[in-house]
């Protein structure tokens, strides 16, 4: 049915789902979205994910567990992020698992700074959606860290090209120091044939999202920068409008000058669906509130406890009280994935009379 691909010309990942009608009627949270380790072999300035230290992180089996649950609660797909996940040695292991024993779609996002022993790793194990973080260009940048995330995500999507992986992408955070020079990093992109996912910087310290305050002035966004942001929306429109390989809805880009500087857009406003846009694993198998803050459910949920449906329900009915207390963000998974989860809900409205498949 044409309606199940509206999202389809604007979003490339919705067309992915694979979803039927009866899928529809069963879904509730569509998305997950896991902190595979808190670890890292970088310190990024604007990424406090390192930040919070947990006495201890899941064991490959236990994480190959928890992918087993998130597909026996409707999740149709998992972002895998860190820290850096590349660092732990069971990668190869999930990404096998995944694509051999659940039905989810699944991405890797990593700063790319690993070795061609864990490239032939993940190549062997079936590595089908790689996202690597390129801020800026050689020589574009006074940022050290930057210069060698961006060289070496570059490098890495070029090699898992000519292995064949299908999806490549590049992941570019805007920042004050980078605005000038994100267009040329987008277009060079394109034109290797990689896709580009992009959102403006968000703000906090760990799990203190009331520290916003405390940001690095040098790569803050602020009113400053507003007609730059729009002019990129407008470009980035209008090749997503051309063909051009844009990751991002085009709800997201509209939005970027008004949400990424205030960085107080709220996934729970004009609530539609009854369902949170995205289910977030923390490196421990905690259940966090969202991907900026560990929030009040980590103390009361594990992605072991949703083998039970009825604390997963209870653990849906309490995440809205959670993050009432939220001063607001703008990342592009969670405004994304609210896209998606209210067509999901939007699509069980219009469809009352079909009825989930046994």
């Amino acid at each position: 049915m044409d309606r199940f691909q509206a999202l389809s010309t604007q979003d490339a990942l919705w067309s992915t789902f694979d979803v039927t009608p009866q899928d529809i009627a069963k879904l509730k949270i569509i998305e997950s979205s896991v902190y595979l380790t808190r670890k890292c072999n970088l310190a990024c300035q604007y990424c406090k994910i390192i930040k919070t230290v947990l006495p201890e992180e899941l064991t490959t089996e236990q994480w190959i567990e928890a992918f087993d649950i998130l597909e026996s609660l409707g999740i149709r797909f998992v972002n895998i992020a860190g820290g850096e996940p590349t660092i732990l040695k069971g990668l190869g292991r999930m990404v096998r698992h995944l694509n051999n024993e659940t039905s989810m779609r699944y991405s890797i996002v990593s700063n790319s700074v690993f070795n061609d022993r864990k490239l032939n790793e993940l190549v062997d194990a079936g590595l089908k959606t790689f996202v690597a973080s390129v801020d800026v260009i050689e020589g574009e940048d006074d940022d050290l860290g930057s210069i060698r995330k961006s060289n070496a995500g570059l490098k890495m999507l070029k090699k898992l090209q000519e292995r064949n992986v299908p999806e490549l992408c590049g992941n570019i955070v805007i920042t004050a120091r980078n605005i000038d020079k994100v267009m040329p990093v987008v277009r060079y992109l394109n034109d290797h044939g990689f896709w580009t996912s992009i959102c403006p910087i968000v703000w906090g310290k760990g799990d203190k999202w009331e520290e916003i305050e405390k940001a690095d002035e040098s790569y803050r966004l602020t009113a400053a920068h507003k007609d730059k942001l729009e002019e990129i929306a407008d470009e980035l429109l209008e090749m997503k409008k051309n063909g051009g390989l844009i990751l991002s809805t085009d709800a997201y880009i509209k939005n970027m000058a008004t949400f990424g500087i205030g960085c107080n857009w709220k996934c729970y406003d004009e609530k539609l669906s009854p369902y949170p846009p995205r289910l977030f694993i923390d490196a421990d198998g905690s259940i966090m509130s969202c991907i900026n803050f560990r929030g009040d459910t980590v103390s009361k949920y594990s992605i072991f406890d949703f083998r039970d449906p009825a604390v997963y329900e209870k653990f849906i009915a309490e995440w809205w009280d959670d993050v009432a207390n939220c001063a607001g963000c703008y990342w592009s998974t969670m405004y994304m994935a609210k896209e998606r989860q209210d067509m999901v809900h939007h699509i069980k409205q219009t469809l009352p009379t079909i009825q989930p498949s046994a």
